[in-house]
């Protein structure tokens, strides 16, 4: 079905492109001391609550299961910036970013194949 890998590709795109942002974010969250590193920790936990809705709805439109491993690995890197394990966080950022490719390439190829990419 076209539509559905046209909206996949949309849908990871733009979550593999949320990730790499959260990627930056984490990194001066390490950073941050005291006050500063708890205020950050709210602004991660509002980023992660919006993203953990968008990876909710592709996972709805979509059913591509990948959508849901981000969702698992959002939630694991919520439980290591509170746990403060940020080379941990980071890793697991980096899965997620590879299961949102993932489904990047599988709908881009499709997309392809039918000669509409």
């Amino acid at each position: 079905m076209t539509g559905n890998e046209v909206i996949g590709y949309q849908f990871a795109e733009r979550i593999k492109s949320a990730l790499i942002i959260g990627s930056k974010m984490l990194t001066v969250l390490e950073i941050l001391k005291e006050n500063e590193f708890e205020g950050g920790k709210k602004v991660m936990s509002a980023f992660f609550d919006a993203l953990s809705i968008e990876t909710g709805l592709a996972l709805n439109a979509t059913g591509m299961k990948e959508f849901e491993l981000v969702e698992d690995k959002v939630m694991q890197i919520r439980r290591r910036v509170e746990e403060k394990d940020f080379e941990e966080a980071h890793a697991t950022l980096g899965a997620a970013v590879s299961h949102a490719t993932t489904a990047c390439e599988r709908t881009m190829r499709a997309l392809m194949e039918k000669g509409l990419m």
